[in-house]
């Protein structure tokens, strides 16, 4: 019986370690996301890099990595004079200097390329789909290495189906969340990004 109760508890000592190390996978600072897509409406811009980088707060951290204050990230690109409007920022070696700066493990930075969305005509209603490109860089700061290092992702949104949330601004702001989690779905492995 005492065997019993000596496995039964290492096993549950066993369980209960694991959240704890997988807490530990490492830093990262999350650069605020930049909409460079050309899209002419503000709020639709602005809409999406913020659920990008909401989303980003959410499941780093339910995968085990811990997230930089965001306010330490911009103040660290300001300190460095970084214009992360321009296109000439966006490279590997900025990011990594961003990452040294902070000093965290991993830096993740998106860049809204492209978004559009469609209309499709379905035999007893019509569908809104959208659809966006999003350029990921995700840099492994300790290594010096890019592990993603501005790769295109397209996330689409939509289509198929009717619902009442039919607004195609909405799918496309959807469409750009499912494109950063498509491009980290490895680095958050095991974790099962939704």
């Amino acid at each position: 019986m005492r065997q019993i109760v000596r496995a039964a508890l290492a096993v549950a000592l066993i369980v209960a370690m694991l959240p704890a190390a997988a807490q530990n996978r490492g830093a990262v600072a999350v650069v605020p996301s930049v909409n460079a897509s050309g899209e002419r409406w503000e709020e639709l811009k602005r809409r999406q890099t913020t659920r990008i980088d909401e989303w980003a707060a959410r499941h780093l951290p339910a995968a085990g990595y811990s997230l930089a204050p965001a306010a330490d990230v911009t103040g660290a690109v300001r300190d460095l004079e970084i214009n992360l409007a321009d296109p000439e920022t966006w490279r590997t070696a900025t990011f990594q200097q961003i990452g040294e700066r902070m000093r965290v493990d991993y830096v993740l930075f998106c860049l809204v390329t492209m978004t559009e969305q469609k209309e499709q005509q379905r035999t007893w209603y019509v569908d809104r789909e959208g659809r966006t490109d999003v350029r990921v860089w995700l840099i492994d700061v300790r290594a010096g290495r890019a592990v993603l290092g501005g790769q295109t992702f397209t996330g689409r949104s939509g289509g198929n189906r009717i619902s009442i949330d039919n607004r195609g601004s909405d799918r496309q702001i959807q469409a750009a969340v499912n494109a950063v989690r498509d491009a980290t779905r490895q680095f958050l492995a095991p974790y099962r990004v939704r």
